[in-house]
């Protein structure tokens, strides 16, 4: 087995004896049969489990890939089933397929749990998006199939037997394929199959018999992280609701629910001084990220000090699994004087990679509007990182 290191990716190819045809492949991971390169490392993880290839990309990116001997002019299909579990909840995983022997240059098809889907082709340090876009046909935290259909130079991609994407490519850099994730996420692959258009893909009875001795329940724990999760900080995350990237103040405000009563904001945003205020209303909105460690909110705060103002603050917190706040960042106000707005707020937010950004105008009663740009790292749960 050889390993190649390239800025932060891991690559672990298998070496495959060459075949004057391409090689088909059937793995439903009950074994290593196929030599996916099984490693533990502090960075990554790569072990056969339960019926799956279990990847852990704890701090890089990783792909490992076995070489099909496929050529330019053969047809055939790449089909993959695959489960986030844990880590970066909208990051990338899928196929990388057509890839150069050096693992510098391939084409990928990706998903995420936003129910975002990618395209790309990556050919040394240049990188070409053929195809992103959002589809219904992805199911959020749960078994997703992604399938590449080659005849000749025609690709098409499905995700859960439904095409997303068709086009004709004619980069072909080598007879690799294999697998990607993401850094800092988790991912169970239960087959991966390399298969003749002609008969079609070969039935896998002992991989699905494992995957049913999970229960939803223990899917569900295993996403949540909540086995580790305090009491009290459950109740809290529970009380938030997940929406895909991009969306606007007006999508989220509409979800905002009033967690006074839960005991973990009882402890720790009324933890000062209530005397000063008039009153204090703490909302819950939605989950940013899932992070190492913890996760990211957006938290509605409504407040006033005195008689005249009267201030509404979205803010971010970030939290570990057992409460521990590990950062605040805010985000903008609205704000009343008299009854009257003195300040107002829009904002919009998207994700590019790790950043979570908030694009944000602040109106004041003059006219004037204050642009900025409130983001984070959300991979690392770090609120001062950008």
């Amino acid at each position: 087995m050889r390993t190649f290191f390239i800025s932060v990716l891991i690559l672990i190819p298998s070496v495959i004896l060459a075949q004057s045809n391409v090689k088909f492949i059937a793995d439903g991971f009950d074994d290593n049969r196929n030599n996916w390169g099984l490693n533990d490392t502090k960075d990554y993880r790569f072990q056969i489990a339960d019926g799956h290839l279990a990847v852990d990309a704890y701090s890089v990116a990783v792909h490992t890939f076995q070489d099909i001997n496929a050529t330019r002019e053969n047809s055939y299909a790449i089909n993959a089933r695959m489960i986030f579990l844990n880590g970066t909840s909208e990051g990338w995983m899928g196929v990388r397929f057509n890839m150069s022997e050096d693992a510098t240059r391939y084409l990928t098809f990706s998903y995420n749990n936003a129910q975002g889907f990618l395209v790309s082709n990556h050919a040394g340090k240049k990188h070409e998006v053929l195809r992103e876009s959002k589809s219904t046909v992805v199911k959020p935290y749960d078994y997703n199939t992604l399938t590449i259909v080659k005849k000749d130079n025609s690709y098409q991609f499905l995700i859960n037997d439904k095409q997303v994407f068709k086009d004709d490519i004619k980069s072909f850099y080598g007879s690799y394929a294999g697998l990607y994730v993401s850094s800092n996420m988790s991912v169970k692959i239960d087959e991966f199959q390399v298969y003749d258009l002609r008969r079609g893909k070969q039935k896998i009875i002992s991989s699905q018999v494992s995957m049913a001795k999970a229960s939803d329940k223990d899917i569900r724990e295993i996403i949540e992280q909540q086995s580790t999760m305090s009491d009290d900080f459950r109740g809290f995350y529970q009380s938030f609701f997940k929406a895909a990237f991009p969306y606007d103040y007006s999508t989220v405000v509409q979800y905002a629910k009033n967690i006074n009563h839960v005991p973990f904001v009882r402890k720790t945003f009324f933890e000062y001084d209530l005397s000063t205020m008039r009153y204090h209303n703490v909302n819950a909105l939605t989950i940013l990220s899932v992070c190492q460690g913890g996760y990211t909110f957006l938290v509605a705060e409504e407040y006033s000090h005195d008689t005249h103002q009267d201030v509404t603050k979205f803010v971010i917190v970030a939290y570990d699994n057992q409460g521990k706040l590990l950062g605040r960042k805010d985000v903008g106000s609205f704000v009343t004087e008299n009854g009257k707005y003195y300040q107002t707020l829009n904002f919009r937010v998207s994700q590019s990679g790790s950043a979570i950004m908030f694009n944000v105008e602040e109106t004041y009663f003059n006219g004037n509007v204050n642009k900025k740009l409130v983001s984070f790292n959300g991979d690392i749960c770090n609120l001062n990182s950008y």
